[in-house]
Order: structure tokens, then C-alpha cells, then sequence
């Protein structure tokens, strides 16, 4: 049964959200990482994803990066598969905005908060014809800030498929974050971020605080 990846509504069926990094060639020497430091992955809960054009983030959250990444979302149950048969596991590609709360390196809860990962459509997989080579880009209030190739990446879709998948299975739904760029921005509330890519398209949201009622529609 083919997934619903056309509305809104598809993120009610995540179960898991991996994010991983830093991957980006220049991004890890900018951080002074060999390739040898290897990568990071760690979880963020479905409730951080948001589709809207508005994400509402906690007052508790005094600062934030944001950083645009392609996002994976898995198509059927992958467990311990090989690097070569990872791409049959993927349903769609998406553009994402990977927030972190930066004001909460100390306590671990950095990567947890809910509407901490705004995401766009997803284009089904078998309109992307090749995910390493995939440019993202990032504007925040029409100034660009990112922009990069997957082709950049240290760690490729299917290795990190796989990888992972050896680590826990992924479901129908899942959504693996790829990793950022170079130069990920610290932002504010009441700015609009912009995601593009040729490939992906567009998607723009504005931040707000929890309880601030507008909504931005970009």
C-alpha cells in the first residue's frame, strides 16, 4: 500500500525522526573534524515536525540555529539492508529545517522540543533522479545564509540508510535528516526562513512563540 505523502497530514504517522551530522565536507572543517571523528545521529520526537507555514516554539528556548537539510522519509520497513538496496527503502525527499535550541547544549534537550523541525512537501522518490546531487539552500528574511550540493556530503543517503538500519529498523513514515551545510544561522522570533531547491522546490515558514495565534501562510 503506497504511502499518503500528499497532504499535511502525513507526519501523524511518524514514528521516528533521526536526525545526523555534521556531514557536510565544509561544515565539518569549519568544526575542525577529521573524517575519522565520524558522524553523530540522534533522535528528535515526531511531535517536532511541522508542515504549516507557521511553527510555534517554546518560550523556554532563548536562542536557535536553523539549518536546512533534505530530509529522507522511508517508504517500507528497512531492517540491516546494504548500502547497495537502501534507495528501494526510500518513499520521498523533503526540504527541512533542522532547528536547534542552542540556549540548551548543557542539558540535553537541545534536539527534543516539539515544532522544532519544519518540513515541506515531499516529492515521491521516483521524481528525484539523483539524491547526491541535490542543492539546498537557505534564506532567512531574503538574505541567503546556505547553500550547498549533496554532493558535498561526507556520509551518502544510502550509507546513512543502511547505517542506520543496522542500529534500528525504520518503518513506513520515518524521516532521516541529512545534515546541514556550512554556515547554520542563529535566528530569531518573527523571522521567515526560506528553504529552496530546484529539485525539492520551495518552502517558507515564519517562527513564532507558543501562544502568538498569527499564522504566516508562505
Amino acid at each position: 500500500m503506497a504511502l499518503q505523502l500528499s497532504s499535511r497530514q502525513w507526519i501523524e504517522n511518524v514514528g521516528k525522526v533521526i536526525g545526523t551530522g555534521p556531514n557536510f565536507k565544509l561544515f565539518r572543517e569549519e568544526k575542525g573534524l577529521k573524517e575519522e571523528d565520524g558522524l553523530s545521529l540522534f533522535m528528535k520526537t515526531p511531535g517536532s515536525l511541522v508542515t504549516a507555514g507557521t511553527n510555534f516554539i517554546s518560550p523556554d528556548i532563548t536562542e536557535f540555529i536553523c539549518e536546512v537539510e533534505m530530509a529522507v522519509i522511508i517508504g517500507k520497513r528497512a531492517e540491516r539492508v546494504s548500502e547497495a538496496e537502501a534507495a528501494d527503502y526510500i518513499a520521498g525527499y523533503a526540504l527541512a529545517n533542522d532547528m536547534t535550541a542552542s540556549s540548551h547544549w548543557d542539558n540535553g534537550r537541545f534536539k527534543m522540543f516539539d515544532q522544532m523541525t519544519p518540513i515541506g512537501p515531499v516529492i515521491s522518490a521516483d521524481k528525484v533522479r539523483d539524491h547526491q546531487n541535490i542543492t539546498l539552500e537557505m534564506r532567512v528574511n531574503g538574505e541567503p545564509v546556505q547553500k550547498d550540493s549533496t554532493a558535498s556530503m561526507l556520509y551518502p543517503v544510502n550509507w546513512l540508510i543502511s547505517h542506520i538500519s543496522h542500529i534500528t529498523a525504520l518503518n513506513p513514515y520515518d524521516v532521516i535528516l541529512t545534515g546541514t551545510p556550512s554556515n547554520p544561522k542563529v535566528c530569531a522570533i518573527g523571522d521567515v526562513i526560506e528553504l529552496r531547491s530546484p529539485e525539492l522546490g520551495e518552502f517558507r515558514h515564519r517562527i513564532a512563540l507558543v501562544g502568538a495565534g498569527e499564522r504566516y501562510e508562505g
